[in-house]
């Protein structure tokens, strides 16, 4: 029996491992596929863009290749140099500016909850960096800054749910959403509902009418800048299903109060 659990004990910490050194690959896949896509239909998406801004077409030009080439450096220094933090902010700089550029402003709602849900995943990338980095020195360890990390990450992921209520499928999914949002916000269970979300994406993207969203179109690179998204949203929910809550959660400070209950129950009167 020993022996069942020392192995089920094993084979959990290489899952473990195995999400923790994956994910950041998943989530970098969508930035990736963008420059790809990019690269690909060079003329056509500076065309684009300088219609879309009224301008001449060398703006255009300029700043798609600005943002290709700030993108592509963001995913080396995360992937290949383990800055982490420096990519990560080239990253929000070039998505604040493609924005402001290019927002619809009627619909900045929608553009808002898809750019936190992006944002909750790097935010979760770069605590599981500071996780793995300093994990074996734990004096090194900056405590608040993965706190801090973990809670902005959490809360910028809860934006998902927010975006399934306003699709008002059934009352059921309403109900099961509404008690995720409120786990991944207030701390409650997150690493269970954290896996509950990924079965969830996997079912409304790939499983029910979305489906199409990912293979329905004509264009390939289309197809496969969906596909990336798709896993990028599972890698930021996976990351959290393994950092867990964090300090600020109620599940962080229930096991404190029961901490504190059980050394006062252990008390002894001299």
């Amino acid at each position: 029996m020993m022996k069942v659990i020392l192995a089920i004990k094993s084979l959990h910490n290489k899952i473990r491992s195995w999400i923790l050194e994956l994910m950041p690959y998943f989530i970098m896949s969508y930035y990736g596929m963008d420059v790809l896509a990019t690269l690909l239909k060079y003329r056509l998406v500076c065309t684009q863009k300088a219609v879309v801004l009224d301008v001449h077409d060398v703006f255009g030009y300029v700043y798609t290749t600005f943002d290709a080439l700030l993108t592509a450096a963001a995913i080396s220094l995360i992937l290949v140099h383990r800055k982490e933090e420096t990519g990560i902010i080239m990253l929000l700089i070039g998505r604040v500016i493609h924005r402001l550029l290019f927002s619809i402003w009627t619909h900045l709602h929608h553009f808002l909850l898809n750019d936190c849900l992006d944002v909750g995943s790097l935010l979760c990338l770069l605590a599981t960096r500071v996780y793995q980095r300093d994990r074996n020195e734990w004096q090194r360890l900056d405590l608040r800054k993965f706190e801090l990390l973990l809670l902005a990450g959490r809360i910028s992921l809860s934006t998902i749910y927010t975006s399934w209520l306003e699709e008002g499928t059934n009352t059921f999914c309403i109900i099961l959403y509404l008690a995720l949002l409120s786990a991944m916000v207030l701390g409650i269970k997150c690493r269970m509902a954290s896996y509950t979300t990924v079965l969830i994406i996997i079912y409304h993207d790939v499983l029910s009418v979305n489906f199409w969203f990912l293979w329905g179109w004509n264009d390939a690179i289309l197809s496969l800048q969906y596909s990336s998204l798709l896993l990028s949203k599972i890698g930021g929910f996976l990351l959290l299903s393994q950092l867990g809550a964090g300090k600020w959660s109620l599940d962080k400070f229930q096991s404190r109060t029961a901490e504190r209950k059980e050394q006062m129950g252990n008390y002894r009167h001299i």
